[in-house]
């Protein structure tokens, strides 16, 4: 994981506005987000930087802020049952491509697999499991904070995907040859 990828990470597990930070470190929400996202100078002294501020401003984050008021009942909130279906249609466009091939691999029918992304019935443990066993982060699919293993699931998939493509290519090139 590079360090704009960890700040990134972090900021987003934290629930820490852009803005919020771009002001402590005195530069305009756009230059963080190109910083973050694009630019090549993203240095050692900006990763402590904003590594300090992350660290040292917990109290400002509000992080326990109105935790009395929090419903425990995880899919009592319609819009985390939408966060949720949201989320399994994005696994599934990540790792299978489409629904029909995540619900083939899940062992369901597409429809089933629809009115949890519609958000018409929930994922029990059994649903959970299975897309477990499919490699997607149940943290992931119910909070929507990624864990760091999470980043580096997906770079190593990514990798051994353009391995295989490499693969191919040497054996259709070796096969040509012959």
């Amino acid at each position: 994981m590079t360090p704009q990828d960890e700040i990134k990470f972090l900021i987003q597990s934290h629930g820490i506005k852009q803005n919020w930070l771009a002001k402590k470190l005195g530069v305009k929400p756009q230059t963080l987000s190109y910083l973050l996202n694009e630019s090549p100078k993203f240095d050692d002294h900006l990763y402590k930087t904003i590594k300090d501020i992350l660290d040292n401003n917990e109290t400002e984050l509000d992080i326990f802020n109105g935790i009395g008021d929090i419903n425990y009942d995880l899919f009592a909130d319609e819009k985390l049952r939408i966060g949720i279906g949201g989320r399994i249609r994005l696994f599934a466009k990540r790792k299978y491509g489409t629904l029909k091939k995540l619900a083939g691999a899940m062992d369901i029918s597409p429809q089933q697999l629809h009115q949890y992304i519609s958000g018409k019935r929930e994922p029990g443990s059994r649903i959970l499991l299975k897309l477990l066993r499919l490699g997607c982060d149940i943290n992931w699919l119910l909070s929507g904070s990624e864990s760091i293993e999470s980043f580096k699931i997906e770079k190593l998939e990514r990798e051994l995907v353009n391995l295989q493509k490499s693969l191919t290519q040497i054996s259709n090139l070796v096969r040509g040859h012959n």
